[in-house]
């Protein structure tokens, strides 16, 4: 069973790094009852999969190029936990930014996704966007 989930996980990333959103790949990847915490503990949980594709949609008006290396990947049951490398590049000046992600899964008995959150170092992406601690804190907040 967590292999299968790993692979549900591997695949779902892909979905959620590419250039163009599959929306209704990525819904159909995600519980009725789905929620996701895009980075812990700044931003609060987003619920349900029509939020957590919108807020997918609003991130893609702010970068282009998404994709993820995923470096390690391992599971117990149910929960999948990933570490992998982001790297987007941004709309609005053309600059590069890469991060490094814990990310860790929850799936329900049909292999779809009911939990998911992310951590990562939002000060140093702060830097690379060249904005303040607080001001990404916020930006964070009002996703």
């Amino acid at each position: 069973m967590s292999e299968a989930n790993e692979g549900v996980v591997r695949e779902f990333l892909a979905l959620f790094h590419a250039t163009e959103l599959d929306l209704a790949k990525i819904r159909a990847h995600l519980a009725p009852a789905a929620r996701w915490q895009p980075i812990v503990p700044l931003a609060p949980p987003v619920e349900g999969p029509d939020a957590i594709c919108a807020e997918a949609e609003r991130q893609y008006r702010i970068y282009a190029d998404c994709d993820c290396v995923v470096l390690k990947i391992a599971s117990n049951g149910d929960t999948v936990f990933t570490e992998r490398v982001d790297r987007v590049r941004l709309l609005a000046d053309d600059r590069e930014i890469i991060t490094r992600v814990t990310g860790v899964f929850g799936l329900d008995e049909q292999g779809r996704i009911l939990w998911w959150r992310e951590y990562w170092d939002a000060l140093d992406v702060a830097g690379q966007i060249g904005v303040s601690g607080e001001h990404m804190k916020a930006m964070m907040q009002s996703a």
